[in-house]
């Protein structure tokens, strides 16, 4: 009785299954040959075999490589997470937009009415004397609702220092406005290029770091600092020192007599001086190119001396990435001195001719993101 050799069948069109009805095909037909003794496997069944295997490898061959499609995803997650801070900053500029329109509608009624009223006045004395009251009672009226419904006025550093109340309606947002303001102005960064005093200060935690702070002051023997006590140190991320004194005049003279003391912490290390920062709106993108600075530099500080005569600037850039794709956008403006930012909010800035409204620039509003692995919240180093 002859062997009963497994049968071809109709391979399926998915890879897996495929491979599962081909290693059932291949078990039975080892089956049969053990059976068979010195019988020979018929040619049609090792055809078989041949043809399903080559077919299987060829479906392999084609299905996708699982790090090509990993790093497909990770692409169109780098493009969702461009498009959702162009998507932000898009809906930021259009809320403006809308708040200027209906402010600009407003004054348009404002004026429409006035008009008609001015065309009506050529009455007899006592009607325009009554009218006239009435048209007082109404524009007072008129000013206490604009008022009460205007939004809050801009942020000026000095504001936001010189606050002594919080409003009711945003309470924990002023407060950390102020909060951080004031921290700031007691806080001295060291920026440190020495990869050595880097890794040495790494090795240190807080409390031995404020210590090695306050014995390189101490060390200095300068009489106007060597008293100081620093409130605390912590080390950056970009390795780079903070350090925050108890009041902002130890913060001062910390900084007016640095090169007695910083050197004693380490090489490399130098003093950061910080900027004070204004956002200034609508200027025309074509009438800047930030590739220019020195040349923009010179020319604000030119159309602004009356203001301003001994300020200096150390950055001038776009708002967003996304504002060379607008006809005018927001920059970015940052002075060396706290009272030139506050005297250009207080004025506005004037550029080639016109006046710009300004507002402080909050670096905690802007988002960051990390060049190397994409997530936000830091910067990568």
């Amino acid at each position: 009785m002859g062997t009963p050799w497994p049968q071809a069948a109709a391979w399926p069109n998915d890879t897996y299954e495929h491979a599962t009805f081909f290693s059932d095909y291949l078990r039975k037909a080892l089956v049969c040959i053990e059976t068979a003794e010195d019988q020979s496997a018929p040619k049609p069944l090792v055809k078989t075999m041949i043809a399903a295997m080559s077919v299987l490898i060829t479906k392999f061959q084609n299905t996708p490589n699982v790090n090509t499609v990993m790093q497909a995803i990770v692409n169109v997650q780098n493009d969702l997470r461009m498009t959702t801070e162009i998507i932000k900053t898009t809906a930021i500029t259009v809320q403006y937009t809308a708040e200027m329109h209906q402010q600009i509608a407003m004054m348009s009624q404002e004026t429409n009415q006035t008009v008609k009223e001015a065309a009506e006045s050529g009455k007899a004395t006592i009607i325009l004397l009554h009218d006239a009251t009435n048209e007082i009672t109404k524009v007072t009226n008129d000013i206490t609702k604009m008022v009460q419904s205007s939004p809050p006025s801009k942020v000026s550093y000095a504001s936001v220092v010189g606050s002594n109340t919080t409003p009711i309606s945003k309470p924990i947002t002023i407060s950390t406005q102020t909060s951080s303001f004031l921290q700031a102005q007691r806080e001295i960064v060291l920026k440190i290029t020495d990869a050595g005093t880097i890794e040495s200060l790494r090795t240190k935690n807080p409390r031995n770091l404020q210590n090695h702070v306050d014995r390189a002051i101490e060390q200095s023997k300068n009489r106007h600092i060597e008293k100081i006590r620093s409130a605390s140190a912590n080390q950056l991320k970009s390795g780079d020192l903070s350090i925050k004194t108890l009041n902002k005049s130890d913060a001062e003279a910390l900084k007016q007599f640095a090169e007695d003391w910083i050197a004693r912490l380490g090489k490399g290390t130098s003093i950061r001086l910080p900027t004070y920062g204004i956002l200034v709106h609508g200027i025309r993108i074509s009438s800047m190119d930030m590739e220019k600075f020195d040349e923009i530099k010179a020319e604000l500080l030119h159309d602004n001396r009356a203001f301003v005569p001994n300020a200096d600037i150390k950055y001038i850039g776009w708002l967003s990435r996304a504002a060379l794709t607008k006809k005018a956008s927001t920059i970015i403006v940052e002075f060396t001195n706290l009272e030139d930012a506050n005297k250009i909010i207080d004025e506005g800035l004037i550029w080639q001719g016109e006046t710009f409204q300004c507002e402080r620039y909050d670096r905690q509003c802007r988002l960051k993101q990390c060049y190397k692995c994409q997530r936000y919240g830091h910067i990568g180093t």
